[in-house]
């Protein structure tokens, strides 16, 4: 069941005045929160439900276990590493197993060695690179604090909250539960910016997303060698903002929907196609998924204190795994790579004291770079994304206005987005001054709206592929 479908709506104007009702019980508003976040995975996959379960229920005996033995320091790190070994081993074996297995076909008989992993069929639950995350914070957070939340229940409702269990942002477990101790937890807060987030959601989604992955992407990218340049450069151009817009309409929509729930979901995107740098353009784009490779990965292999050459192969080992997080497929670490290489050229651009390149420049050259990676991020294979990356020299046949609307609309998105903040402070008070009957109006106008523009069905999230 999607966060954007009609039957969703229905069951969250069911759930959620239950769910507020029981605020003086905490306890039961905690398990009835947990059960609904099964309910609802498993309209996508009992299995997948299933799964989640034992691994919960894992992740909390790991966690038991290591501060049990808090005390003998060595032992509690072995506890620890073990943990961290069952946490990653089902996303390694159900995402990446194939992936691997292929490898080895590939390489093991030109090496003179024999290939001697089987054929398996694992179900890989939806959300599961999410989820594992996540638990490696919980396990983490275990391993640090004197004082924390031992229960099931507590490990239950971190891995499956409902509103970020398919596609993040990733929580942190102690910041989850410093929320979910808050008094405000459980009610609805914010109400008039949840609402302009959700409606802003839907929009990016179902109305441009939807628009620019119909007219100009999944052609482009179905049939590579069937257009000429110019449409190739509008279909790649095209791709670098339905992401955007589609991976930041399903966070705007879950930040609204945790914000009914009393609870606040981290920020993910801070207009990042404004960045002047790669390093900039990280620390704006799934900032969750930056963070956390920064803070669990690159800091623990020596961050940037381990000397100047050893920095730099921490960088470029971070985003190789940031892109293969993404997927098992030589795309993503391709995506990974070309990401880590532009950080290694803006560092020495730094280190030779060239000084800041024009505000408009650095931006143009950053888009055109990501843009440029996005082709591999979006292909089949890199086959394929050399194949359309060629269709760049082919001249154009005619004139499409086609494209001419994805200049002016490229125009507007950049406008709207360095006016981001004021225009959410906008709507956010049009909707607290419209209270009442005058609210429910707006929505349902504005929901009506979105749902007309859209095309038919109900689209799938890009990100509900990781």
């Amino acid at each position: 069941m999607s966060f954007i479908s009609p039957e969703f709506a229905f069951a969250a104007l069911l759930f959620l005045p239950l769910f507020w009702s029981l605020h003086s019980k905490r306890t039961l508003q905690l398990w009835v929160l947990t059960l609904s976040s099964y309910l609802l995975y498993s309209t996508w996959s009992p299995e997948g439900a299933a799964i989640l379960l034992v691994y919960s229920i894992s992740m909390w005996g790991c966690g038991n276990l290591i501060n049990s033995i808090a005390k003998e320091k060595a032992w509690r790190v072995l506890a620890m590493s073990v943990s961290l070994i069952l946490c990653t081993s089902i996303l390694l074996m159900t995402k990446y197993y194939d992936f691997l297995r292929q490898i080895a076909i590939d390489t093991l008989p030109g090496l003179g060695l024999q290939d001697f992993l089987p054929l398996t069929d694992f179900v890989v639950p939806a959300g599961i690179s999410f989820f594992t995350f996540q638990a490696v914070t919980y396990l983490v957070w275990r391993y640090r604090a004197e004082k924390a939340p031992s229960s099931l229940l507590h490990a239950a409702v971190f891995l499956s909250f409902w509103p970020t269990l398919f596609a993040g942002p990733i929580l942190r477990a102690e910041d989850f539960f410093k929320n979910i101790q808050d008094e405000e937890f459980g009610l609805p807060r914010e109400v008039p910016r949840a609402i302009y987030l959700i409606l802003l959601g839907m929009a990016q989604k179902l109305v441009f997303s939807s628009w620019l992955a119909d007219t100009f992407v999944d052609t482009a990218f179905r049939y590579p060698d069937a257009l000429d340049g110019l449409q190739t450069g509008a279909a790649i151009w095209a791709y670098s903002l339905q992401i955007f817009l589609d991976f930041s309409g399903y966070s705007l929509i879950v930040t609204g929907l945790a914000l009914l729930l009393g609870y606040r979901v981290p920020a993910n995107f801070t207009q990042p196609y404004l960045a002047r740098d790669l390093r900039e353009f990280w620390r704006r784009w799934h900032i969750t998924l930056s963070s956390f490779i920064r803070d669990y990965i690159y800091i623990p292999l020596g961050g940037s204190k381990a000397g100047g050459v050893r920095t730099q192969i921490n960088l470029m080992l971070a985003m190789l795994i940031s892109g293969i997080w993404h997927g098992a497929n030589t795309t993503f670490f391709v995506w990974g790579a070309l990401h880590g290489a532009g950080m290694l050229v803006i560092n020495a651009y730094g280190k030779l004291g060239l000084g800041k390149m024009p505000r408009v420049l650095a931006n143009a050259l950053t888009l055109l770079y990501v843009a440029f990676a996005w082709v591999f991020f979006r292909a089949n294979s890199c086959d394929s994304a050399w194949q359309l990356l060629q269709q760049l020299a082919v001249p154009p046949s005619a004139f499409h206005a086609d494209v001419g609307l994805l200049c002016a609309f490229s125009v507007v998105f950049f406008f709207l987005s360095a006016q981001a903040a004021t225009l959410e402070a906008w709507a956010t008070g049009i909707f607290e001054r419209a209270w009442g009957w005058r609210l429910v109006t707006m929505i349902c106008l504005l929901s009506f709206g979105v749902v007309q523009l859209c095309p038919s069905g109900i689209p799938s999230f890009i990100y509900y592929r990781f």
